[in-house]
């Protein structure tokens, strides 16, 4: 199962919202910078710098927003041999193989994974922008650890047997 995280939708409204706030930053750093290094009558050092990370700061955002620098996707992959997820566009992929996870506690918030021998693993559902879909990958999350015989919530799933 792939489930893509953001819509083309929401990803074009990000992206707007990005160039915006690039093209404010970059306004604001250059206007600081320039008033700094001409208009002042003595030379701050720490203004100066201020201005020159707003205006990177400004220039990355642009540069994401117009696809100069490419952001990563956004999703939730789960196969019977391991999850895989990224819940931000800016953030950092984790990798769960199904062997590896103890326990699992799901919430509307939050799922938690405990792992063998880490720290337990937390995804945040909070983080997914459409709520329909987060109550889909925690149905999901819910189905395939029942399936694997994963205690849910501290309540370990017994396998059904059919009865003929």
């Amino acid at each position: 199962m792939y489930v893509s995280l953001y819509s083309s939708k929401k990803l074009r409204q990000t992206k707007k919202f990005m160039l915006l706030s690039g093209i404010f930053l970059i306004g604001g750093g250059a206007y600081a910078l320039l008033r700094e290094v001409l208009w002042e009558d003595h030379f701050r050092a720490g203004w100066a710098i201020a201005s020159v990370v707003v205006l990177l700061a400004g220039l990355i955002w642009t540069a994401l927003a117009t696809d100069k620098i490419l952001l990563k996707d956004a999703y939730f992959s789960m196969t019977p041999e391991r999850i895989a997820y990224r819940v931000a566009l800016l953030g950092r992929e984790r990798v769960l193989p199904w062997q590896q996870v103890m326990k699992v506690w799901i919430t509307n918030y939050f799922v938690v994974f405990e792992m063998e021998n880490s720290k337990p693993v937390i995804l945040r559902l909070g983080s997914i922008q459409q709520e329909d879909v987060a109550r889909h990958v925690a149905g999901s999350l819910r189905l395939a650890a029942l399936e694997k015989n994963i205690p849910i919530n501290g309540v370990v799933g017994q396998p059904q047997s059919v009865v003929v």
